[in-house]
């Protein structure tokens, strides 16, 4: 039995260790490649990786940088090994080529890489966009590197103009710019958009100096509220001023008050079944006690209905002034429009032009306002 257990292993062993040999063995490298001397520029096909390095499997070619670096060198490799060196500078590189079939991957020695030559500059272009966006009446100016001559074109016609800078400056609508040098080229889209004048927002009219309220004067005058004339209107106790109204204020939460009413309608309800059961006890009770709530319902309704009346009729003397101001030099509708942005009801908005009569200067008459103002 044990010897049974160990020749199991030995064979797992053995195995394991031919398929690491074959693993490491997929792809070779069968020789030392030489010293390549090269031009600036392009240099197609100076060398076949193919005739390096072998693989019963299909191999993938790669580079990365040797001893002296790659840097100004633009490396390709086609699937058959065949390799195309771009260089800008002159000098000494140095470059390890790799072959990979997916199982071993195998590098080569370190190839140095004589450059001579001239120095090549690469043309750039300015803006380095395709899409630029104008506003109308403003310019936009194009370059392009170097002294060379370039040509131009706008909307695809030739201009007589070969400088390297180029300011565009045209009417409304989608245009293009194009730069041509040295068989290189370069085309900008661009779009001028038109200045549109909105309307002034409600919250921006200012009202006329003579006819306006003053403030600090203690009368609460139209157009004053607690937040632009705080000492003339003043918000009772137990109220805030929030945007320009007394509103109720919030309370905190209180943990020990809400767990002391909690605590008062557990006990009103144990309480109110303990005298329902009773005979004859509590008939009609429940009816009075809704009563009651109903009438102080009914009488809050009120006096709130009376409130928000109050408010909403003091608060459109803005939006009056506002359209009796802008009519005459914007649309209605706009004027609508920029009104119902800043938060303005449609029915107040309703109201305020049927304060101004016909949209001209001749108000309508209004009692409402009138007696707001006294």
């Amino acid at each position: 039995m044990k010897r049974g257990f160990l020749g199991l292993i030995f064979l797992f062993l053995f195995f394991s260790a031919s398929a690491v040999y074959a693993q490491e063995n997929t792809v070779t490298f069968n020789g030392t490649i030489s010293e390549l001397t090269i031009k600036t520029g392009a240099n197609k096909n100076i060398l076949n990786l193919s005739e390096y390095f072998s693989s019963n499997n299909t191999v993938s070619y790669k580079y990365k940088a040797g001893s002296d670096g790659i840097e100004g060198l633009v490396i390709e490799i086609n699937s058959e090994g065949k390799v195309d060196i771009e260089a800008i500078n002159s000098g000494g590189r140095a470059v390890i080529f790799i072959a990979d079939d997916d199982i071993t991957a195998v590098q080569s020695n370190d190839v140095k890489i004589k450059i001579t030559g001239d120095a090549i500059v690469k043309t750039s272009f300015s803006p380095n966009i395709d899409n630029v966006q104008i506003d109308e009446g403003k310019s936009q100016t194009f370059a392009v590197s170097g002294n060379k001559s370039v040509e131009w074109y706008v909307d695809n016609i030739k201009l007589n103009h070969s400088e390297s800078i180029y300011e565009f400056k045209d009417d409304v609508g989608l245009h293009n710019v194009k730069a041509i040098v040295d068989g290189e080229q370069k085309t900008w889209n661009i779009s001028v958009l038109s200045k549109v004048v909105s309307p002034p927002a409600p919250n921006e009219v200012q009202e006329v100096e003579q006819q306006g309220p003053i403030c600090g004067n203690n009368v609460r005058e139209a157009g004053e509220n607690c937040s632009n004339c705080a000492s003339d209107v003043k918000c009772s106790t137990g109220t805030e001023c929030v945007s320009g109204v007394c509103v109720p204020t919030k309370q905190k939460n209180n943990l020990i008050l809400w767990l002391a009413l909690l605590g008062l309608v557990i006990v009103f309800f144990v309480v109110g079944i303990i005298l329902i059961r009773k005979k004859n006890f509590g008939a009609g009770f429940f009816e009075k006690i809704k009563s009651v709530f109903r009438k102080k319902k009914k009488d809050e309704v009120k006096i709130e209905e009376e409130r928000a009346e109050k408010i909403e009729e003091f608060d459109l003397n803005p939006l009056v002034v506002y359209f009796k101001n802008n009519l005459v030099k914007y649309k209605k509708e706009e004027l609508v429009k920029q009104a119902l942005r800043q938060g303005w009801t449609q029915e107040q908005i309703d109201n305020a032009l049927g304060k101004i009569g016909d949209g001209n200067d001749n108000l309508g008459n209004d009692k409402k306002t009138t007696e707001g103002k006294q």
